[in-house]
């Protein structure tokens, strides 16, 4: 019976990011071949799978990279649009790669088709609307030391009375 409960529930999407840079402060992101547009390292997460998982788990498969000392930076709540269903965005800080990682970089053959490097400025009219709006807001959080909650790119006040 309660099975049946848990059934029935509702299911949200769920995907990660991560954020990598250069010794120079650019952002490293990612042209799928599948989009139209640029992206940071991630996907979607599995069944069975955490975000911090799935984090891992693609930053290996898309770049070929190995992530150390990941630190949390935000969680996105977006609504459901035209013919995506609302979802939970995890976005991760990788760190600062260094020459050697970088040029150790491989694609994920038949997704990434290209990656650069940008500073955050220049990459975010790069990126989709929704993580160009989220990306400043993890900059933010890099910078703070503070994760943050976000509502469709937007941060929300949260009230405590503790």
């Amino acid at each position: 019976m309660i099975s049946e409960f848990y059934k029935n529930l509702p299911k949200k999407r769920m995907a990660v990011g991560v954020l990598f840079f250069n010794e120079k402060e650019e952002l490293l992101i990612v042209k799928p071949v599948y989009k139209n547009h640029w992206t940071l390292t991630g996907g979607v997460v599995d069944e069975i799978e955490s975000p911090l998982q799935a984090c891992v788990r693609e930053a290996k498969e898309e770049i070929g990279t190995e992530l150390q000392n990941t630190k949390f930076l935000c969680v996105d709540y977006t609504t459901a649009q035209e013919e995506k269903n609302e979802s939970l965005q995890f976005i991760f800080y990788g760190g600062i790669l260094n020459r050697n990682q970088i040029t150790n970089i491989k694609l994920a053959d038949g997704e990434i088709g290209e990656f650069r490097f940008a500073k955050v400025e220049e990459a975010i009219p790069l990126l989709s609307e929704k993580l160009g709006k989220r990306l400043p807001k993890c900059i933010e959080s890099i910078k703070s030391g503070t994760a943050v909650y976000l509502e469709n790119g937007e941060f929300v006040i949260l009230k405590s009375d503790y």
